[in-house]
């Protein structure tokens, strides 16, 4: 019975050093393995590690990067601020919360939401601002440019006196100076 014993834990002890061996190559593997992915996927400057040259290449990616999102979203912003229906929200919400502020029920919180909501269905049902689209200096010379050419075509036709072009012409040339 002792034999059989000693044989048990000897075999047992073999079979954990067996395990042991197995676990720490598999650890040294997955370790190895997720160096090279790390190597190759942050390796930025292609001399095969991963060291503060790179770290600096991939700041600066990142530093390059957001400043191309703030940009796109300072465009977007401005875009949005020329937009007929945020001027008649903030509109209605500057009113809302003005006058609600002697009703404490409401409050101004309330008023700014109920006015910024009573804002956007007065644009959107074309009760609200008229649409202008604002147009850029280079629109403005460009479409004073284009009636210029079409007024020209009217005075070789005959349609319309020299004297009427040019004082067409300087209208459109006083316009696109403003």
């Amino acid at each position: 019975m002792k034999d059989k014993l000693s044989k048990i834990k000897n075999s047992t002890k073999a079979s954990i050093k067996k395990a042991t061996e197995a676990i720490s190559k598999a650890t040294n593997t997955a370790i190895e393995t997720s160096k090279t992915i790390a190597t190759s996927a942050l390796d930025q400057d292609g001399d095969g590690d991963f060291d503060q040259d790179d770290i600096k290449i991939l700041t600066e990616k990142g530093v390059k990067a957001g400043k191309a999102v703030a940009d796109k979203s300072t465009e977007l912003i401005k875009d949005a601020v020329k937009s007929t229906l945020v001027k008649d929200v903030a509109a209605g919400a500057a009113v809302g919360a003005a006058v609600a502020i002697p009703v404490p029920v409401i409050g101004p919180a309330a008023g700014s939401v109920i006015g910024a909501g009573l804002g956007a269905y007065k644009n959107l049902t074309g009760k609200g601002t008229p649409n202008h689209p604002v147009q850029s200096k280079q629109e403005i010379q460009k479409d004073a440019y284009s009636e210029i050419l079409k007024l020209g075509d009217l005075k070789e036709k005959g349609l319309i006196t020299e004297e009427e072009f040019k004082n067409q012409k300087q209208l459109l040339l006083d316009k696109q100076s403003k």
